[in-house]
C-alpha cells in the first residue's frame, strides 16, 4: 500500500492510494470525516443579547466554528471561551476570547452584525469530539473516486483545527489504534 501527494490546490489536497481496496480507502475516508477529534463549542451562555438574532441562532453559528487544538488538551479538557462586544460593529471568531492562547478559530467568520447601541455578552465551553456525535466535529470534507485496479484519488478539504495532511496523518493513526484494539480483543478470545 503507497500512499502519495498529488497536489494540493485552493485548500483541497488531493492524494493518490495504491495498491488498495475500497475497504482500506473507504476507512481512511470515514475516519477523516468522523473518527478523527476536533474542537467545538458544546455549551453556549447567553448573558446578554442585543442583536437582531435570536439567542438560538446565534448559538448555532458560534457552535459551527472549527478551533485549533491546544497542545497537551486531552478528552476529558475543555476550551473556555468569552465575548463581549458593543455595536455598531461586526463580530467575528477573532473576536472570541480563550482561556488557552494557543486556541484559534481555524476561520475568522462573521457572527453578527451589531447596529449602534447593540451589545453582545456571552460565555462557552468547548470540547473535543467527533463527527459520530455531531456534524460540527467533522473533520472535513473527503471522497475518493477510483482511479484503476486498486488505485484510488482522495480530494481533503480540512474544515477543523488540522491541516488536510494532519486530517489524514490523524485519520491512519486512529484506524491504527482500531486496528490494534481490535488486535488486543481478537487474542483475548
Amino acid at each position: 500500500m503507497k500512499l502519495e501527494k498529488v497536489e494540493e490546490e485552493n485548500e483541497v489536497l488531493t492524494v493518490k492510494l495504491e495498491d488498495s481496496n475500497e475497504a482500506v480507502a473507504n476507512s481512511l475516508r470515514r475516519a477523516m470525516m468522523a473518527r478523527v477529534p476536533t474542537l467545538a463549542v458544546k455549551h453556549i451562555d447567553v448573558v446578554k443579547n442585543e442583536s437582531g438574532l435570536f439567542d438560538e441562532m446565534l448559538a448555532n453559528r458560534i457552535g459551527q466554528i472549527p478551533w485549533t487544538i491546544p497542545q497537551k488538551f486531552d478528552e476529558e479538557d475543555e476550551l473556555h471561551l468569552a465575548l463581549q462586544q458593543e455595536g455598531p460593529t461586526n463580530v467575528t471568531a477573532e473576536d472570541i476570547q480563550t482561556d488557552n492562547e494557543e486556541a484559534e478559530p481555524v476561520h475568522d467568520a462573521l457572527i453578527v452584525e451589531l447596529k449602534e447601541d447593540q451589545d453582545i455578552e456571552l460565555e462557552a465551553k468547548a470540547v473535543l469530539g467527533t463527527g459520530r456525535e455531531h456534524a460540527k466535529h467533522q473533520g472535513g470534507t473527503v471522497g475518493y473516486e477510483i482511479v484503476d485496479d486498486g488505485e484510488f484519488e482522495f480530494r481533503i478539504e480540512s474544515t477543523s483545527g488540522y491541516s488536510n495532511e494532519e486530517l489524514l496523518q490523524q485519520a491512519i493513526q486512529t484506524v491504527q489504534n482500531e486496528l490494534e484494539d481490535a488486535k488486543a480483543s481478537a487474542e483475548e478470545l
